[in-house]
């Protein structure tokens, strides 16, 4: 499959390690792999700052506070639908924006600042793909889901 991420490191809070950002590429490919993904797709990432989650969250949801992650699906596509591509497209998927110094300071020991990256990563890419949790069914659906993305980390 030829998936396109692109990764901007935005932020300069924290160090991000070339390590880090192939675990999240590898997120991004594994979550494709367990929703059956197998079109050419592109997926953006920005990582953030604190101040710049604020001003995204304020702008687009209109909440005035820091969050670890936001996503923005591009609408190009419906989970479950088989896009019509040629040979040479992909679908967009959408953007994603992750506040490193949040996932930092969520991290614990024995969940290392880059697992909580690949985990808001996985759980940003099941937005992309249309999934939410609004009800307590959504949400233990989507965070089962999520679950069995990152144990894929261990295979892959």
């Amino acid at each position: 499959m030829k998936t396109r991420t692109f990764i901007d490191n935005a932020q300069t809070e924290r160090a991000v390690s070339a390590k880090t950002l192939s675990g999240i590429r590898r997120t991004v490919l594994n979550s494709l792999e367990y929703m059956h993904i197998d079109f050419p797709c592109e997926v953006s990432i920005k990582l953030v700052s604190p101040d710049e989650i604020r001003q995204l969250n304020r702008d687009f949801r209109g909440i005035d506070e820091q969050t670890d992650v936001l996503s923005f699906p591009s609408g190009e596509y419906t989970y479950g639908e088989q896009p019509q591509l040629n040979k040479n497209t992909r679908v967009f998927l959408g953007d994603m924006a992750i506040c490193v110094d949040i996932a930092y300071k969520q991290s614990y020991v024995g969940h290392s600042p880059r697992m909580e990256l690949e985990l808001l990563t996985a759980h940003s890419m099941l937005h992309l793909l249309g999934f939410d949790h609004r009800t307590k069914k959504e949400e233990k659906d989507m965070f089962f889901k999520q679950d069995e993305i990152l144990k894929m980390r261990k295979t892959n």
